[in-house]
């Protein structure tokens, strides 16, 4: 009992000296805005929906969020990455609004890697996955 009204006493005198003092204190979250890695990244966002429905009664619907971040490593070599959530599915307006049971949810993630060594010169390696129907590539079309 003594031992520990002892250390309350001793706490209480040392934790108020201790707080007058501006002692340095590392920041050790990773995504602090402070963060050196973090300052080069820039984010935005962006949301769509879109509907349509024919005179004969069937219809689409489309929602899209995406999250573009862009990454400049140095002033020559830059990330580009889009995630995009995308929901989309059917709908019959024959005999009233009803929604279909085809409704999809998919993640179509895009991507561009630039690099400029000169104003005359760049290189881009780009990943995109736009359409979410099937269609025939472009080489066997004719």
């Amino acid at each position: 009992m003594k031992n520990l009204l002892i250390t309350l006493l001793l706490m209480g005198l040392i934790l108020p000296v201790m707080a007058t003092y501006n002692l340095p204190r590392p920041n050790l979250n990773p995504f602090s805005i402070n963060n050196p890695a973090l300052s080069n990244l820039k984010m935005s966002h962006s949301m769509g929906f879109e509907a349509g429905t024919s005179s004969m009664g069937s219809g689409y619907y489309l929602s899209r969020y995406t999250n573009h971040m862009k990454y400049q490593f140095n002033p020559k070599l830059e990330l580009d990455v889009d995630l995009n959530f995308v929901n989309f599915g059917s709908l019959n307006t024959n005999t009233g609004f009803a929604l279909n049971d085809d409704n999809n949810s998919k993640i179509l993630p895009e991507f561009s890697l630039r690099y400029k060594p000169s104003d005359s010169m760049s290189f881009e390696i780009r990943m995109s996955q736009g359409l979410l129907t099937q269609q025939r590539p472009w080489y066997e079309k004719w």
